[in-house]
């Protein structure tokens, strides 16, 4: 057994959906691209004024905007928006902010209805990053709205850019369509490696951090491959989200025996992205699970970028881990990731 990591690709369970993503956006306007970043990138925001960022975000984000540029703001213990930092930072030279949701819960009603009025008062653009709340949202706040969607699909490459219905986005006229599936080469090995069919467990890991360092060094705007276009029509997004919040709420009730809670709450339609917690000695608690083959991702390594605007950041990138719950588990699943935290001798709680 292996949780979490990468997905794998099984070409034999291929069948078109039609509940799938294409349906799932079909009431906004959307155009869709190789990664969340090209997806950023392509939004007309104005370069040559300041950008509020939240201090708790992917360097691969922060890295589309001129660093000269970047102002931070506070996020709180339970990630929403600290208001009162926020407000102290937005000055006429402030020409875009930059909000986000994290693992699935969304940042509440009362700071998101006050960040748009401000916008519209102050000619600020929002934009809104939905990759960690993408099946969460219902209410869209942003003037733009992206999301790096290969984080909930089993695809190669995915990114979207979309609006309301009635705005327009910009033309894609002059951006190539992405003819790389190297990363889904590594997604069938793997497949075939789970089902042992193949002996092959360097060589995927090899494709996907080639492939991994190979989207961190490019600043080309792609559109999306044909391959992964298809393969999101082949994805039942009602099951998806099922299934996670299944395995969300059995984890939970699970953890909490142990007195381990999840950083933010969800609310009951929200749809997680994992199960984030922070641990003491983090570190420790993650060669152990890697150990048992659960391999759980950080979010995210710290990159030295202005620490001192980014207490909050720093605490995160040494306390929390992103335990997998996504659509390829189910409870059998789950017991033994259970298990196997139950096990563990060392210390975890604060």
């Amino acid at each position: 057994m292996e949780l979490g990591s990468e997905y794998d690709l099984d070409l034999n369970k291929l069948n078109i959906s039609s509940n799938n993503l294409f349906h799932y956006l079909e009431s906004y306007n959307c155009q869709f691209f190789d990664s969340g970043r090209s997806a950023l990138r392509h939004i007309p925001f104005n370069q040559n004024k300041a950008v509020l960022l939240p201090e708790f975000i992917c360097e691969s984000v922060s890295n589309c905007f001129s660093s000269q540029n970047i102002i931070f703001y506070n996020i709180t213990e339970d990630l929403q928006i600290d208001l009162d930092d926020l407000k102290r930072k937005i000055t006429p030279q402030v020409a875009t902010l930059y909000i986000c949701h994290y693992f699935g819960a969304v940042q509440s009603a009362q700071i998101l209805s006050y960040l748009r009025r401000m916008a519209d008062e102050c000619g600020i653009m929002i934009i809104e990053d939905t990759t960690q709340s993408f099946f969460s949202i219902n209410h869209i706040t942003g003037d733009y709205m992206i999301a790096s969607i290969r984080k909930w699909l089993p695809i190669p490459l995915g990114g979207v850019l979309y609006t309301k219905k009635t705005q327009d986005l910009p033309a894609l006229d002059h951006i190539k369509t992405s003819s790389d599936n190297t990363r889904s080469y590594g997604m069938i090995l793997k497949n075939l490696f789970l089902k042992n069919e193949l002996d092959c467990n360097a060589k995927y890991r090899q494709i996907f951090t080639e492939c991994e360092e190979k989207l961190d060094t490019s600043d080309e705007i792609l559109q999306i491959s044909d391959f992964s276009r298809f393969l999101i029509s082949c994805i039942d997004i009602p099951e998806l989200i099922a299934a996670r919040r299944s395995n969300y709420h059995f984890l939970t009730l699970e953890l909490q025996k142990i007195g381990l809670q999840p950083v933010c709450a969800l609310a009951e339609n929200d749809c997680p992205l994992v199960f984030p917690l922070r641990v003491k000695n983090r570190d420790s608690f993650r060669s152990y699970l890697m150990e048992h083959k659960i391999y759980c991702a950080v979010h995210w390594p710290f990159d030295h970028f202005r620490p001192e605007f980014r207490p909050m950041a720093q605490k995160n990138a040494e306390t929390l881990i992103s335990l997998p719950i996504d659509q390829r588990y189910q409870k059998n699943d789950m017991t033994y990731l259970r298990d196997i935290i139950f096990q563990y001798g060392g210390e975890l709680l604060f």
